[in-house]
C-alpha cells in the first residue's frame, strides 16, 4: 500500500513540521510521486521528483534503494544532488514499513537562516524526523490493516448475505440432494471444483457455500466474471500488474483478484469465456501455485482454492480447440453439475414460497401465497432460466400485485401463455423434434456419462458422427 492511501495524513503531518521548524516540506513515496508538502512543494503535490526514475543516481532515488539518512549542506556541489530552485540545504529521511522503503521526508532550506537552522541542530532534527517517519509509518500500517479487514469483511457478509451456507440452497429433490452432499463432502479439501450447469442454476451460490465451509471462510471470497471483463482488461483483473507496465496503468500498480483472494477462494466464473492465451497463465498459475503480474520480472506466491464454473459444454470446445484440455484437467478435479429445474420439478414449489417471502419482505408487501391458477401455470413452465427466472418472475408478480395472493394476471405473458408451456401438443415441428430429441441425448448420457469416452460412445450408439452429437449438444443447450 502506497502514502497516496493516506495523503490527508501526509499532508497534516508535512504542514505540522514545518510549524514546528519553520522549513519547507515536502514528503514523497516510493514511486517518487510528492504526496504531501508545504511553501513551493504544495502546488507541486502529485508530480514526480527526478522524472519519477527511480534507476537514477540522484539522490531520492538513491535514498529509496538504500533506506539510508541523509544530510546536504551543499547542494551545488553534492555530485548526487540536482538543485533547480535554488536549494541550500537538506535533510532526508526515510519512511520504514515492514522492512521496506514506503518514502521519505525531506527538510529543505531556502534561505540562509534555514540553512542555518538545518546544519547546527541537525542532532534534534534526525530524531524528530524520525518519529514523524514512524507516525506516517504507523497509519500506514492500520490503513492497510483496515483495508484488508475491509475485503474480508465484505467478502463474509456477502457470503452471509447470498448464501446461509448449504442450508440457503433451497430444495426437495433427490438431484438437489445429491449434489449439496457431494459439495459438502468437498468443502473440507483445498482441491479444484469445476461447477457446471445451465444459466441460473445457482453454480455461484454453490460456490460461496463450498467456501463458507471450508477451512478459508474467514478469508476473501473473490467472484470474477471471465466473460463479463474485455479480454483486454482481464488479464490485470485476475494478475494485477505492476506500476507503469502499460500506456494507462495507475502508477501505483495493482493488485490482481488472485492476490486478493490470497488464503481464500477465488471463483471464475463464466471459465469458457476466458481467452486462450490467457488459459495458459491460469494453467501455470494452478500448476506452480504463483502468479506473475503484468510488467513484473517476479513472481509471487499465492495461496488460493479455486472454484471454476460454466454453462458451455468445455469438452465440445476442446474438440474444437477452443478451450485447453490440460486446464480442463486441471480444473474439473472435483465435478459438481448442477441440474437445471425441469429435472427437478420438485423444487419448483419451495422455490417459489422462498421467493415469495424474501421479495414480499423486501418490497414491504403482505402477500402469502399463490392463486390455484398462478400455482399451476408457475409449476407447469418450463423455467429456461431456471432459478434466477423464477426469483425474478416472483419479484415481478409481487410488484404487480395488490391483493394477499399471487394470481394469474400479474405474472408475465410468457408463463401466462399455453403455448410457451413445453407441451408435446405445443410447438412447431421443429420445436417438438428438438425436445424429442433433446430427451433422447440426455437419457443416453445419463448412461454412457459426459466424459469424452461417454460422448464417443454415444455417439456410435446414435450411429453419428462425434462432432454431430457436439453440435446437437451446444444447440439443444444440454449441460
Amino acid at each position: 500500500m502506497r502514502l497516496a492511501f493516506i495523503r490527508d495524513t501526509v499532508q497534516k503531518v508535512a504542514e505540522a513540521i514545518t510549524a514546528a521548524l519553520d522549513i519547507e516540506t515536502e514528503i514523497v513515496d516510493d514511486a517518487l510521486e510528492i504526496i504531501g508538502g508545504t511553501g513551493r512543494y504544495t502546488e507541486k503535490i502529485g508530480t514526480y521528483e527526478e522524472m519519477g526514475d527511480l534507476d537514477s543516481n540522484f539522490i531520492y532515488a538513491r535514498l529509496l534503494k538504500t533506506g539510508a539518512e541523509y544530510i546536504c549542506s551543499d547542494p551545488v556541489s553534492d555530485p548526487l544532488y540536482n538543485p533547480e530552485e535554488g536549494e541550500l540545504a537538506e535533510i532526508c529521511c526515510p519512511i520504514r514499513l515492514e522492512g521496506q522503503v514506503a518514502g521519505l521526508i525531506g527538510l529543505v532550506a531556502f534561505t540562509e537562516e534555514q540553512r542555518d537552522n538545518i546544519l547546527h541542530r541537525q542532532d534534534s532534527l534526525i530524531p524528530f524526523l524520525r518519529i514523524m517517519a514512524d507516525l506516517i509509518a504507523s497509519k500506514l500500517a492500520m490503513a492497510s490493516v483496515n483495508d484488508t479487514m475491509r475485503i474480508t469483511l465484505d467478502s463474509m457478509l456477502s457470503t452471509v448475505a447470498d448464501s446461509k451456507g448449504f442450508m440457503g440452497i433451497i430444495g426437495i429433490s433427490r438431484e438437489i440432494h445429491d449434489v449439496k452432499l457431494r459439495a459438502l463432502q468437498v468443502a473440507s479439501s483445498d482441491s479444484t471444483v469445476l461447477i457446471t450447469g445451465e444459466s441460473g442454476t445457482g453454480k455461484e451460490l454453490f460456490a460461496r457455500s463450498i467456501h463458507s465451509s471450508s477451512h478459508r471462510k474467514e478469508h476473501p471470497f473473490i467472484s470474477i466474471n471471465c466473460g463479463a471483463i474485455p479480454e483486454m482488461l482481464l488479464e490485470s483483473e485476475l494478475f494485477g500488474y505492476e506500476r507503469g507496465a502499460f500506456t494507462g496503468a495507475d502508477r501505483s500498480g495493482k493488485l490482481g483478484k488472485f492476490e486478493i483472494a490470497n488464503q481464500g477462494t477465488i471463483f471464475l466464473d463464466e471459465i469458457g469465456d476466458m481467452p486462450l492465451h490467457l488459459q495458459v497463465k491460469l494453467l501455470s498459475a494452478i500448476q506452480s501455485r504463483q502468479i506473475d503480474r503484468i510488467g513484473g520480472t517476479e513472481p509471487v506466491p499465492v495461496d488460493v482454492r479455486i472454484i471454476a464454473a460454466t454453462n458451455k459444454d468445455l469438452e465440445s470446445m476442446i474438440e474444437t480447440r477452443e478451450f485447453r484440455e490440460d486446464l480442463y484437467f486441471r480444473l474439473n478435479v472435483i465435478p459438481l453439475r448442477i441440474p437445471p429445474l425441469r429435472e427437478r420439478p420438485e423444487d419448483i414449489a419451495p422455490l417459489l414460497e422462498f421467493a415469495l417471502e424474501k421479495f414480499s419482505v423486501r418490497l414491504g408487501k403482505a402477500i402469502h401465497g399463490f392463486s390455484e391458477e398462478a400455482e399451476q401455470a408457475l409449476l407447469a413452465y418450463h423455467w429456461p432460466g431456471n432459478v434466477r427466472e423464477l426469483e425474478n418472475t416472483v419479484e415481478f408478480a409481487v410488484n404487480m400485485e395488490s391483493g394477499s395472493r399471487i394470481t394469474l394476471a400479474n405474472l408475465p405473458d410468457r408463463i401466462r401463455s399455453p403455448r410457451n408451456r413445453p407441451s408435446e401438443e405445443y410447438g412447431t415441428l421443429k420445436e417438438r423434434t428438438d425436445r424429442f430429441q433433446e430427451e433422447i441425448i440426455r437419457q443416453l448420457l445419463r448412461e454412457t456419462g459426459t466424459s469424452l469416452a461417454g460422448k464417443r460412445q454415444a455417439a456410435e450408439l446414435l450411429d453419428i458422427s462425434e462432432s454431430t452429437l457436439y453440435r446437437r449438444i451446444r444447440e439443444l443447450g444440454i449441460g
